[in-house]
């Protein structure tokens, strides 16, 4: 007998979506899936334990598709919620949540309302600029990071994304100043060296009328080899395929396969564990469960093992150990007074409550202010 799958249309936020969950057999796995307008925009799977029950497998399933319908709705809801507090961080963070699901119109409404609380958060232009970007929405992408440009001098990713929006734009001269200045703020910055090359390619090829034999086109493959010699997850839109059409010095081809490619998949690589766990955290009424915290704590830590270097994963893991101690803190605030509802003349226990009220203060105030 088949195991059980599971189909639902799920409205919410004034879209449909629907939600699908079955199980590989042959993998031993629950696969739940959501998809819009025919795109999978979020998904999980969950390992089965070996020779598991068909009725636990079953009620499983139910649990895993209830969840990914319920976190549909939750976020829906901070959506909502987040445009009522008005909070610039949140709203940043909400977007990238939305843009990652490929859900364009509400992540620039929530980008939008980042830059109307606070026009000086350097952060949101690079990933408005962006958004229009992955959307095709070129002449919107240029637009809002020529002002990114103007507002945040030392950023290197609004450069970035503005050098790529005009490459796809066919302004190869612009998209290369661009993509030079990003490399002047981050000589590290590989993707650049990726879009510089190709766009110092295109330009040499127009120029030359398909014949890319000049200085510039020298200065093209030394970028693109450091790019090759260095990228390291391959998810530049069309990589290896462009980089085999340039060894065979098919310049024109190469360049042709990035314009008529998704710039999706190279702009939009994120660590969305720590953006969905914050908005859930501080809107979604998670801040006192300690299994959702732990399973936050065992995500950073796959994740710091899977990519030692993010200097950002650290930090979040040491906010979230912070949250841990607070709920810890408020645990025991709680014991306190309960030995003091069985005992009022417990003399240790009133002392250790004031104690931990009085000097408990500051750790709560330096926790509000790192979330903040």
């Amino acid at each position: 007998m088949d195991n059980l799958g599971l189909n639902d249309d799920v409205a919410v936020g004034g879209r449909k979506f629907h939600v699908q969950t079955s199980v590989s057999a042959s993998e031993n796995v629950i696969v739940a899936q959501v998809f819009h307008d025919g795109q999978v925009i979020d998904s999980r799977e969950v390992a089965l334990p070996a020779n598991v029950e068909r009725k636990e497998t079953d009620e499983r399933v139910k649990e895993i598709h209830q969840e990914l319908i319920t976190e549909m709705e939750v976020l829906y809801y901070i959506n909502e919620k987040v445009k009522t507090v008005r909070h610039a961080q949140s709203a940043n963070k909400l977007g990238l949540v939305f843009l990652q699901k490929s859900l364009y119109d509400e992540a620039v409404a929530q980008f939008r309302l980042a830059l109307e609380i606070d026009p000086t958060y350097s952060e949101v232009y690079a990933n408005l600029g962006k958004t229009y970007l992955v959307a095709d929405a070129f002449d919107a992408a240029v637009e809002i990071l020529r002002k990114g440009v103007e507002q945040a001098q030392e950023y290197a990713d609004i450069r970035n994304y503005l050098g790529i929006a005009l490459l796809y734009k066919e302004d190869y001269a612009g998209a290369a100043m661009y993509l030079r200045e990003a490399l002047n703020l981050n000589p590290n910055y590989i993707g650049a060296y990726y879009y510089l090359g190709i766009a110092l390619l295109a330009k040499s090829l127009a120029e030359a009328d398909g014949d890319a034999a000049s200085e510039e086109s020298a200065e093209a493959l030394k970028h693109l080899t450091k790019a090759s010699e260095s990228v390291v997850n391959r998810s530049l839109a069309s990589f290896d395929s462009v980089m085999e059409k340039v060894e065979n010095k098919e310049y024109g081809a190469a360049v042709n396969e990035v314009l008529l490619s998704k710039p999706k998949a190279s702009v939009t690589h994120f660590l969305n564990i720590e953006h969905e766990f914050y908005l859930k955290f501080m809107y979604g009424g998670k801040g006192k469960d300690d299994s959702f915290i732990s399973d936050y704590v065992v995500g950073l830590r796959e994740m710091i093992d899977k990519y030692p270097g993010y200097a950002d994963v650290r930090n979040n893991l040491g906010v979230a150990n912070l949250i841990q101690c607070r709920n810890l803190f408020l645990k025991a605030l709680e014991e306190f007074r309960t030995a003091l509802k069985i005992n009022p003349d417990y003399k240790k226990a009133q002392k250790n409550l004031k104690l931990a009220e009085n000097d408990g203060k500051g750790f709560l105030i330096l926790l509000r202010a790192i979330l903040k």
